[in-house]
């Protein structure tokens, strides 16, 4: 069974059903299976017997992305009380966000290429690494937020970094809603306007002339729909200190009380980052130069 399956797999299910007895139940017995997806939908797959007490089933193109919790009951000869089992699997999101691929990662870290044991284990410490990169530098695939911001300031910087492109902004005024469109410097047409900054992220509220202006005052009433990322270029710091992490986490998880790569003087101290996690020296090094401004949240 795989740690983490991709939406549209087969998620193939096997227990061993055990009598009061503690052995095998091998005489008549009903197996159910039950599972719940992450929207809280359940379903109840077919088992089938396969020899020895146990059974299997499959869950059929698994869709919703998180966790899915299953489990088996039994009742029959030898099992007098009821048999129960529990277990769970994850999906992960269509276009989650993967820095490195898993060969560059086995070869990061020494491992034959023809070697599968770890690819399962080594998958989730890919997921792991791109989300602290995340968070850290800001996206790099191209993702869409919306975002609710106060009024009755002149600009506004959007809560993730960097900024693509920035799809509408719109003021409210009690009920009233006022589409502002981005206006450059020199091109105005009307007061509704606004520009960006895209080294910065920042949104200036413009008016007649180009003229700094405020947005409508409010609390949480500037709705900003807006495109943040780096269109998929993963600079080469950032892509090697993600190899870095996860050599780091697998070395701690995987290999603890062994020697570490290179040497623990090579690793540094740790440092704390506004994930709330500890990164090795090396790593914030090497992100050093795409990461988020201070209070980004």
């Amino acid at each position: 069974m795989a740690l983490i399956y991709f939406a549209g797999q087969d998620v193939g299910l096997t227990t061993v059903v055990l009598a009061d007895a503690g052995t095998p139940a091998t005489g008549a017995v009903v197996v159910t299976l039950t599972v719940t997806d992450p929207a809280g939908t359940v379903s109840t797959p077919a088992t089938a017997p396969t020899g020895g007490g146990g059974y299997a089933a499959v869950v059929p193109s698994v869709s919703v992305p998180g966790v899915w919790l299953y489990r088996w009951t039994a009742t029959g000869a030898g099992i007098v009380g009821g048999w129960a089992a529990e277990g769970q699997f994850q999906v992960r999101l269509l276009g989650v966000e993967q820095l490195v691929d898993l060969p560059s990662v086995k070869s990061h870290l020494n491992m034959p290429a023809s070697s599968t044991a770890n690819d399962d284990e080594l998958a989730g410490f890919v997921l792991a690494a791109g989300e602290l990169a995340r968070d850290v530098c800001g996206p790099f695939l191209p993702e869409q937020h919306t975002e609710y911001h106060d009024g009755g300031r002149g600009a506004i910087v959007p809560d993730w970094l960097p900024v693509a492109s920035v799809q509408s902004i719109t003021e409210y005024y009690g009920l009233s809603a006022f589409p502002l469109t981005e206006q450059p410097l020199g091109s105005q047409m009307n007061a509704f306007a606004y520009t960006v900054d895209y080294r910065t992220g920042a949104i200036v509220r413009r008016t007649f002339g180009g003229q700094a202006a405020l947005f409508a005052v409010g609390s949480k009433n500037v709705k900003i729909v807006y495109t943040v990322g780096r269109a998929g270029q993963v600079p080469y710091s950032v892509r090697l200190g993600v190899l870095e992490l996860i050599r780091h986490l697998w070395q701690l998880t995987q290999q603890g009380g062994r020697p570490r790569f290179g040497g623990g003087a090579m690793d540094g101290g740790e440092v704390h980052v506004p994930s709330g996690f500890a990164l090795p020296d090396r790593v914030v090094e090497l992100w050093a130069p795409y990461r988020r401004p201070p209070g980004i949240a």
